[in-house]
């Protein structure tokens, strides 16, 4: 098996095109990125047509399969047409809605998940009657069209977008309340050379509506192709480029992505795919092996290509799609024409397979340790998880590049010793270093639940690693759930400056509204035990309900990152409802002049099975990280609120991508590492 290095580019020999497919990675890689495993490859659509160019997506509990069928083959021809399934189990699939141009070829077709409603999009050929002559292709003649529906059911007419004439469009992808679409043309729209070359470039329209685009920025000002997208949280654009028969680039750059960096990948990628699958970055397109074209998927990691799998594949193929259903579980689509039919012609046709990944194993270690209390003098426990290579360090480690640190608060009715497996794994997995103290154990006496002392615990364990490990004072990051979660918004209220980000999912903001609701069973009681009894018992008692109360200091979060999650069925399945959280972010809105969520909202996402009535653009998607869909998403200055399809839950690989997101100046300054990884989840009913 040979391996090449090419520009930090992981090359790794052949994988054959076998039923089930296992990545193999070389030694120095398996630490860095998991295996990923390639099963039940299957070939759900063939109908003696060129069948190609495919997407996934989830929308409304269904997947959704689109790619072009034409009887007259790959080329242009006006005979082509879009198709789109839908499948409930991603086995079974059956036709929901077929469209095509008259006069137009349609091909390359992506999906869009915009203002509630479910888009295909179509770059078009302008052909005429007949096929053209390749000759006279001309990007000027091009024009976007789009079907869209609802409930994946009803679709519309094709539509012409408006300010895509002269534009091949290509993948989308949504930022906040704004939709972003690749489209290459000509400069000048040039009407003197035919086909394309080096004088097109790849521009990025802009649209609020998916009818009507605009021209924004440029991915490419030279040679122009296909371009995969996505956007971070904070906005950051990460873009892998085709380059025509060339290797393709790898574009990045902040909002408003004016000054977009361009680095080369050393590697041809047709019909590029770029995905997140948790908080890690997945690759996809057509390689150009030994044995021919190949479909191949890649990790992004730490500024490179790290090949994974190859899919069963030849000739004319790739072109693929992707939907995660789960940190550790994905589905990939693609097209190929490596079978033949039982005559032995070549059969183009889709195939879908299953991914999975097997974690690597990183070398880290555990240890309990005790620092006193500048509150009690008391001494207090935490764990704490370093990388294998600081852990006998010391004080001389001060002397190597400082590492972010991940301070993990357990739940409400937990203390130290509950284990929080999945961000354990991610955190371990990127290098970084992992806090998890006690600050007082469970919920139920005084000197616990937001109390003073519990306060300056996870304060005092935070100063005892800075001083004894390589961790970066600003790079320190704040996360937990339920009763973690109401502990993280407490402390990010009062002491902003100690942190570079939070993330707290389903926690509790008012602690006496949620006694108002719990009062008969035991998360009343222990809320008595804290406060000294039920709200209304005296000005004392109403005070502590008060001072261990998130809600009463968010005002002062400034322009600390804080990202709050609640999963729609909690409150009903779970026991914390949505509006601790909705709650919550208003405080943060109302502080910096940023618009609320409105009373009427909260009250139809608290209904059992709520759901928007009029969603804006941008409250509604699926989020690759979590590998949910959302049925709210708002912003207040630095701050996310997003209310995602579930309960009682955190995922880890949403908070990992949210601090992820909050590297970025700190990795510029400082050279820290880009790493991302796969996510985990944590479940339970209780706080």
């Amino acid at each position: 098996m040979k391996q090449h290095t090419h520009r930090r580019i992981s090359r790794i020999g052949d994988i054959g095109l076998l039923a089930t497919v296992w990545c193999i990675l070389c030694p120095t890689l398996a630490a860095a990125v998991p295996e990923v495993r390639v099963s039940n490859v299957r070939r759900v659509f063939s109908n003696g047509e060129h069948n190609a160019f495919t997407d996934l997506i989830r929308f409304k509990g269904r997947y959704y399969l689109t790619f072009r069928s034409c009887p007259d083959g790959h080329m242009v021809h006006p005979s082509s047409s879009i198709q789109v399934l839908v499948s409930d189990d991603l086995q079974s699939w059956t036709p929901v809605h077929r469209f095509s141009v008259p006069l137009r070829d349609t091909r390359d077709p992506h999906f869009l998940c915009f203002r509630d409603r479910l888009f295909v999009l179509t770059g078009t050929w302008y052909c005429g009657q007949t096929s053209p002559d390749p000759s006279t292709y001309d990007l000027n003649l091009h024009l976007g069209y789009a079907c869209d529906s609802q409930d994946g059911r009803s679709w519309s007419q094709p539509r012409m977008l408006e300010g895509t004439f002269g534009h091949y469009i290509w993948r989308a992808a949504m930022f906040k309340d704004t939709a972003y679409l690749c489209g290459r043309r000509k400069h000048h729209f040039d009407v003197r050379p035919r086909g394309e070359g080096p004088n097109v470039e790849s521009a990025m329209l802009v649209s609020t509506d998916g009818a009507i685009w605009r021209t924004g920025p440029l991915f490419q000002s030279v040679q122009g192709d296909e371009t995969a997208f996505l956007f971070d949280p904070r906005g950051t654009l990460r873009a892998v480029g085709r380059r025509g028969r060339n290797t393709a680039e790898w574009i990045e750059g902040p909002a408003p992505w004016d000054h977009l960096k361009h680095a080369d990948l050393g590697t041809y990628i047709g019909g590029p795919l770029l995905k997140y699958w948790g908080s890690r970055l997945l690759v996809g397109g057509r390689r150009m092996a030994e044995q021919g074209p190949t479909t191949t998927l890649y990790w992004w990691h730490d500024g490179s290509l790290h090949r994974c799998a190859d899919l069963p594949s030849g000739g004319d193929c790739s072109y693929p799609g992707f939907i995660p259903l789960s940190e550790t579980r994905a589905v990939v689509s693609w097209y190929s024409s490596h079978e033949t039919d039982p005559e032995g012609r070549t059969v183009t046709a889709i195939y879908l397979a299953d991914l999975e990944l097997v974690p690597p194993t990183p070398k880290v270690v555990r240890s309990k340790i005790a620092f006193r209390s500048t509150w009690d003098g008391t001494p207090q426990p935490a764990y704490l998880t370093v990388p294998e290579a600081i852990a006998d360090q010391g004080a001389a480690g001060h002397t190597q590049r400082r590492l972010p640190m991940v301070v993990s608060l357990h739940s409400w009715s937990a203390d130290l010793e509950q284990r929080q497996p999945d961000l354990e794994q991610l955190v371990a997995e990127r290098g970084w270093v992992l806090l998890q103290p006690d600050f007082r154990g469970v919920n139920d006496r005084p000197t616990a639940c937001g109390s003073p002392a519990a306060q300056q615990d996870i304060l005092d364990a935070i100063s005892w690693v800075i001083e004894r490990y390589p961790v970066d004072p600003a790079a320190v990051f704040l996360t937990g759930v339920s009763g973690g979660g109401h502990m993280t918004m407490l402390m990010a209220g009062r002491y902003p400056e100690r942190f570079r980000a939070a993330s707290a999912w389903v926690g509790i903001s008012d602690l006496a509204a949620w006694h108002a609701r719990h009062e008969d069973d035991r998360y009343g009681s222990m809320l008595r035990a804290v406060c000294g009894g039920p709200p209304g018992s005296s000005p004392a008692v109403d005070e502590q309900y008060r001072l261990r109360s998130p809600l009463h200091y968010l005002a002062g979060i400034g322009t600390l990152p804080l990202d709050l999650y609640t999963g729609i069925d909690d409150g009903h399945s779970g026991s914390v409802p949505v509006r601790q959280s909705l709650d919550a972010f208003n405080t943060i809105a109302d502080s910096g002049g940023a618009e609320r969520i409105t009373e009427d909202e909260i009250e139809q996402l608290s209904r059992r099975g709520g759901r928007l009535h009029a969603p804006r653009p941008g409250d509604t998607g699926f989020d690759d990280c979590l590998a949910r869909e959302f049925f709210l998403r708002r912003y207040a200055g630095n701050s996310r609120i997003t209310v995602f399809d579930g309960g009682h839950e955190g995922i880890a690989a949403g908070t990992i991508a949210w601090f992820d997101s909050h590297l970025d100046a700190l990795e510029t300054a400082e050279g820290l590492p880009a790493a991302s990884n796969v996510g985990s989840s944590a479940n339970s009913d209780s706080p």
